[in-house]
């Protein structure tokens, strides 16, 4: 597990492809680190899905690392996914189109508070 100073990311190579997770909250001051994080797993597979079960807070900036990361791995025949997303981040990602976008899979709802 790698660390930034609010979040945190894993690489595993699958069969399949890569899975990278990322947990706790990234906002513009990780966004260029996590550009470099997705730009390294994509030159490594075929498939990469961006796991973000654990990950608590996003920003614009990262979703624009996301729309890069994607584009940069469409150029270079790799399919991105992003899966598992919850909370704040699955809503901000719906909200925006971004989700929907980038083939992610859809969470359940979160239960009403």
């Amino acid at each position: 597990m790698e660390q930034e100073t609010t979040w945190q990311w894993r690489c595993d190579i699958e069969p399949d492809g890569t899975v990278v997770t990322l947990l706790g909250e990234i906002d513009m001051a990780g966004a260029d680190h996590l550009r470099d994080v997705l730009r390294k797993a994509i030159a490594q597979a075929t498939r990469v899905d961006v796991d973000l079960a654990q990950l608590t807070f996003i920003d614009s900036a990262v979703i624009n690392a996301l729309v890069a990361a994607h584009k940069h791995a469409a150029d270079l025949d790799v399919r991105l996914t992003l899966v598992n997303p919850t909370g704040h981040v699955r809503r901000v990602l719906a909200v925006t189109g971004i989700l929907h976008t980038l083939g992610g899979t859809p969470s359940p709802p979160d239960p009403p508070a």
